[in-house]
Formats: C-alpha cells, sequence, structure tokens
C-alpha cells in the first residue's frame, strides 16, 4: 500500500517524533512491529493488539436448525510435533447469540475546555494574559474529550500562554489557512459544524478583532476544532465499540499530545492535518464519488424519472425512455428495440437493469421498482451520499498499513480478496454470519492452515440440535460416522447411549472425524483471535450459488479452500491437493504471518475505481448515520 507523504519543511519538523511514536508502538503491541507510517509518525490513543477487547467476545446464537448452517466450527488446538491432531473446540459453545448487535449511539462525555484552576503564573504580555485569563476562568466555552483537554491545556501551559493563531490581535495566515481547511471538511466526508469555532457564527463570519477577550477565545476554539479535526481524520468520529457489539477495532488516532504539538509549533499545520486522511486508494475513490454525487445533486444533470407502478419485464410505461437515457448515463448499455414499442420494458433493457441492480447492491429483479427509482435518481440505495459517508468513516477505522500482502473479507460483499502491493492477487466468494449470529470486525494475522481438520460438537450443538434427533434414534451419530465418547476417554456406540435421560448438559463427547461430510470441510485457515473465528472449507457448497450468503454462525466459509491454500502458503496446487487426499489431519504453519482484515463496507470501488453499492444486511449504515446527529447535538 501506498502513502502519500507531502514534502517540504513539514516532513521535517515532524521527523522528530518518528522515533518516539515507532518505539512506543513496538513496545505495547508484540503482536504488529510492523508500524505504518502514520502510526509511526503521530502515534495513537491504545494499543492495537488484537485481543486488546478480549471481554467484548463474540458471542453467537442459534437460528435455523439445519445442519448445513450450523456446521461452523471453531480454533483448533495445536498438535504437538509428532502427534496426532486432537479434536476441534468450536468456538460456538453455547454463549448465547447478540442478536443484530447495533446500538444506539451514545456520544463520548465532553469536558469544557476552561476552568484549569489559578495555580499557574499569568503572563505580563497582553495576547498571552487574555488566553491565561480565558483558560482560567471558564471563558471558553468550547467542550473537548478530556484526553483533548489535557493536552491542549499543556501545550499552553508550555508555550507560557501565547497564542498560536493570533499575531498582534488578528488572525495569523496559518490561522486563517488552519479555518479554511475545517470549512472544507465536508470534502473529506466530516461534517464543517463540527469543526466551527464556536464563537464564530460561521466560517465566513467576521472576526472579533476589536474583543481581546473574544479573540483569545477564537485562538484557544480553533485549536480545539483542529485537533478535533485530526482526531477524526486519523481514526474517525465514531468509536466502532460504540456502534456495534460485533466491532473489535482499534481506530489509529492520532494521540493528541503528538497532534497539538505539531499544529501548535509546525509552520505547516494544514499539510499535517490533510496528511492524516486514509491515503488507502478506496477513500480516494470515495472522495471523488463524494464530490461527483453532491455536485449532481446541486445541478442534476438528468431527468429524474418519476415514482409509479412497478414495470415488470414485457410491460410498458411512460418512463422506460428516461430509464434506457438513466442507464446508458450510467454507463449500462440500454437502447429501444427497432420496430418495438419504445415504452415497453423489453428483455435487453431488463438485462442491464439487472446489472444495475447488482451493481448498485439492492435486489435485483429486472424490474423497475421504488427502490430501483431512487438509485436511478441517485437519493437513497444506489450511490448516496449518505453510503459513502458511512464507508469512509469505515476506511478511517482500518490500520493505516494494512500489509504488502494481505487477506481482505468484505462481509456484506460476501467476498474474500487477497492484496499483494495494492492488487488483487486472488479471490473467492465467502460465507459469512447470519444476521443474529455475525461475523465480528476485526484485524488479525493468519498464522497456520489444518489440512483435513476434525471438528469436536460443541456442547450447545449437542444439547439444541442433536439431541432431539438422538432422541427420536439413539444410533444416529453412528450412522453419520460421528464418534461419541465418554468422560473416561473411551469411544463408544452411539446406540449404546440413554440419550433421553439428558438434559441441556451430556456427559459425552462428540467428535466428528476428518472426511468428505466433516463441518469444516477439507481445510481451515487459523489466525487465532477472541471470537474464535476463522476460515474454512464447507461441505454445503451449493450456498456458494446463492447472492445473499449469510448462513453461519459467524466463522467465513470459503468456496475454493484448496487454491486459497496454495494462495497463502505459496504451494501448487499439486502439493495441496496431496496433503487433502492423504486424508490425515496435519497442521502447516505458514513461512510469514499474513495479516487479516474482516471488514464490512456496503460501498466499495472496483479495480476501475468505480464505487460498487452492497446491500447492508446487518442493518449498520442507518445507527452511523444517526450517530453524526447525535454527536454535533453533544458538542453544542
Amino acid at each position: 500500500m501506498k502513502l502519500f507523504v507531502r514534502p517540504g519543511m513539514f516532513a521535517a519538523v515532524a521527523a522528530v517524533l518518528i522515533v518516539g511514536a515507532a518505539q512506543a508502538e513496538a513496545a505495547n503491541n508484540g503482536k504488529r512491529p510492523r508500524p505504518g507510517f502514520i502510526e509511526s509518525l503521530f502515534g495513537g490513543f491504545g494499543n492495537q493488539a488484537a485481543d486488546s477487547n478480549a471481554t467484548r467476545r463474540r458471542s453467537p446464537g442459534f437460528g435455523s436448525p439445519k445442519d448445513d448452517a450450523l456446521l461452523a466450527g471453531g480454533r483448533q488446538r495445536q498438535a504437538a510435533p509428532g502427534r496426532a491432531e486432537v479434536a476441534d473446540t468450536d468456538p460456538e459453545d453455547g454463549v448465547p447469540g447478540l442478536g443484530m448487535g447495533n446500538l444506539t449511539y451514545v456520544p463520548p462525555k465532553l469536558v469544557p475546555l476552561s476552568g484549569i484552576g489559578p495555580g499557574r503564573t499569568r503572563p505580563a504580555v497582553a495576547d498571552a494574559a487574555a488566553i491565561h485569563d480565558q483558560l482560567v476562568s471558564g471563558g471558553a466555552s468550547v467542550r473537548v474529550l478530556p484526553a483533548a483537554r489535557d493536552a491542549l491545556v499543556a501545550q499552553y501551559a508550555a508555550r507560557s500562554f501565547r497564542p498560536i493563531w493570533l499575531s498582534g490581535g488578528k488572525l495569523s495566515e496559518r490561522g486563517s489557512d488552519v479555518l479554511k481547511l475545517l470549512a472544507q471538511a465536508g470534502d473529506e466526508g466530516l461534517d464543517p459544524q463540527s469543526y466551527l469555532p464556536t464563537g464564530l457564527a460561521g466560517f465566513d463570519a467576521p472576526l472579533p478583532e476589536a474583543d481581546p477577550a473574544a479573540m483569545a477565545r477564537l485562538d484557544i476554539d480553533l485549536a480545539a476544532a483542529a485537533l478535533r479535526y485530526a482526531h477524526d481524520a486519523s481514526g474517525g468520529q465514531f468509536d466502532p465499540a460504540r456502534l456495534s457489539r460485533y466491532h473489535n477495532l482499534q481506530p489509529p488516532w492520532v494521540a493528541p499530545d503528538k497532534a497539538i504539538n505539531v499544529i501548535g509549533n509546525s509552520p505547516f499545520p494544514v499539510q499535517y492535518l490533510q496528511a492524516l486522511h486514509p491515503a488507502h486508494p478506496a477513500y480516494a475513490a470515495m472522495k471523488k464519488a463524494l464530490a461527483e454525487l453532491r455536485a449532481e445533486q446541486a445541478a442534476p444533470r438528468h431527468v429524474m424519472i418519476a415514482d409509479g407502478a412497478i414495470v415488470r419485464k414485457g410491460e410498458a410505461d411512460e418512463r422506460i425512455p428516461s430509464v434506457r437515457a438513466r442507464l446508458s448515463e450510467l454507463g449500462f448499455t440500454a437502447e429501444a428495440p427497432g420496430g418495438a414499442d419504445p415504452e415497453a420494458l423489453d428483455a435487453a433493457t431488463s438485462e442491464q437493469l439487472r446489472l444495475f441492480q447488482k451493481q448498485a447492491g439492492i435486489k435485483v429483479t429486472g424490474a423497475l421498482g421504488p427502490q430501483t427509482v431512487a438509485a436511478l435518481n441517485g437519493s437513497g440505495g444506489a450511490g448516496s451520499v449518505g453510503k459513502l459517508l458511512v464507508n469512509m468513516e469505515r476506511i478511517r477505522w482500518l490500520p493505516r498499513d494494512l500489509g504488502r500482502r494481505h487477506v481482505f473479507v468484505n462481509q456484506a460483499a460476501f467476498q474474500a480478496t487477497v492484496m499483494k502491493d495494492g492488487k488483487p492477487e486472488w479471490r473467492t466468494r465467502v460465507i459469512v454470519g447470519k444476521p443474529d449470529t455475525q461475523t465480528a470486525v476485526f484485524n488479525d494475522e493468519m498464522e497456520t492452515v489444518v489440512f483435513n481438520p476434525s471438528w469436536g460438537v460443541p456442547p450447545s450443538i449437542i444439547a439444541h440440535e442433536y439431541l432431539p434427533k438422538l432422541r427420536r434414534d439413539p444410533a444416529y451419530l453412528d450412522k453419520q460416522g460421528f464418534k461419541v465418547v465418554n468422560r473416561q476417554g473411551k469411544v463408544v456406540s452411539s446406540r449404546s447411549v440413554s440419550w433421553g435421560s439428558y438434559g441441556s448438559k451430556v456427559p459425552y463427547g462428540i467428535q466428528q472425524p476428518p472426511g468428505a461430510k466433516n463441518a469444516l470441510g477439507e481445510i481451515k485457515f487459523l489466525f487465532p483471535n477472541s471470537h474464535n473465528i476463522y476460515m474454512h472449507d464447507t461441505p454445503s457448497r451449493e450456498l456458494f450459488e446463492k447472492d445473499v450468503r449469510a448462513f453461519s454462525h459467524g466463522c467465513v466459509r470459503v468456496q475454493n479452500p484448496r487454491e486459497f491454500a496454495a494462495v497463502v502458503l505459496g504451494w501448487t496446487p499439486e502439493e495441496v491437493a496431496a496433503k487433502v487426499e492423504s486424508r490425515a489431519s496435519q497442521t502447516v504453519r505458514l513461512k510469514q504471518k499474513l495479516p487479516v482484515h474482516i471488514v464490512y463496507f456496503t460501498a466499495w470501488p472496483d479495480e476501475q475505481g468505480n464505487i460498487v453499492y452492497f446491500n447492508d444486511i446487518y442493518g449498520r449504515d442507518n445507527p452511523l448515520e444517526n450517530a453524526r446527529t447525535a454527536r454535533l447535538v453533544a458538542q453544542r
């Protein structure tokens, strides 16, 4: 992944921070010794270790009784060298589900940037004294995060309360440039009102230059606004854990003390703030699409398609010529059939509608309905500004360095991609968690590949799914080829157990040996994490043909596991086939750990940079949109 670093003195001024930040990250995060440039330069608020949020464990539940929707499996214990592989411990082990998991966003508590106490010496210089007085007396009305308050107060104290932005009682050129940048925050998918100094009615409002106290407040408020912008640009406006129970992320927020040090002392604060935004190509593509959509909304370049009844293939409607014209504008070939009714929804136009609907992430029908009309008009559904805003926020949560080579699993797209040097190396369809047992969002590293895994059936599935069948047919497990083990570790026949005498706690273990029908399939891919989520094969291959592939209890099922194993291990297909066809359970450790990013993006660019929209299968977009309103209210 290439990162853009602006040349000039900014790099020289900020370089002094590199070594200290890098050392701190290495000390706090032994699992990830490869910090990206932004993390190394500016640090962050917290440790990014994969298990730092281990207490927020994924807790799946149970839905469909079908076996093919239940066999998800969990982390396998590693066998000692020279010993046989032991049974798996499944992740879905009797813990109640989290349901949809979406949360009503509650903004973090803000504190006033004032009332710091009278214990500091009042400066003799007038402008510094004015700032001191505002901070001591409580005149500064802006509210900030506690860490930001501490950093701002420390910065003003270190500079003997000299202004950061004022010169001769007026706003300096540095201050004017930063104010202009904050006014343009909308270009980055941020809300400019979040960064408007409290003493101004608007970014272009006259400055209170005749009032020294008001200008002192402006200096403080502008510093606080710039620090808030640095926080939001570097790691996002919202803590993802406050939006969904399935989020386990550590956004790369810049540490406030480091940020205000550069903002307050660098001659290039604008360049510094701009460099905090994600450098991922997807962010640039979304930023470009956002500008285009807003321009289109301001001055529509096409005739808006009116609402009306649903039009199916073969039916006629006066809106169909406009639909064809709009499809053509969007790059879909749609011409009226020669000699036929131009108002008829012919087969060719219906097919183009299907392609558009698929790209837009709405239901694929080939018909013209309300959702398709809204998408074609660019409001709601596909191409919506709101959709881009929430996904630009999600990009800010990503690590700045995804890894030169990494696995990128987009749950909303039901797709896994191996990326190398910023380009897709390999891609496959995947199955992810059901809405009530969702796949968590987190970052980790793949360590091992297990061929021909066995599956230890968790007690929860024994009690909820298999026990009713065993009460009807005690030999059910024998017929399925499962092994039943008693507390002494002895394998016993399924038909010899009196299953009807047990309730939720069954004193037997059940193991499915390796084989074609094994719940985990031929291969599984392990990246140990607090959620016990991993990637694996499945015998239920027919599910990969479905458009919506949310069937698991949280683990990620891979359509082409043999190809995946060859890619991640650097093996030939023949080497992979030999391991599988040996029928022996074998664990192979990767020569180098491979970063894995389990993400959720309902908008993402294709290889040409065009934004493709996906269904919000877990309903996470609206809570994120609503959070923006809650945040603005909290800042007032």
